[in-house]
């Protein structure tokens, strides 16, 4: 079972690899232009 294990994370690193990460390639993205909204909310009890 553990080679098969190995197996799926092996392909599927090799995936990622072949065709990127799309979460990562979001990171590297500029901000967008223009006014942004306020997402940082203060906790008030």
């Amino acid at each position: 079972m553990a080679v098969f294990t190995r197996f799926v994370r092996w392909i599927g690193e090799a995936v990622t690899h072949a065709f990127g990460d799309p979460r990562q390639d979001k990171e590297h993205l500029p901000p967008e232009i223009g006014v942004q909204p306020y997402k940082h909310d203060t906790y008030r009890p």
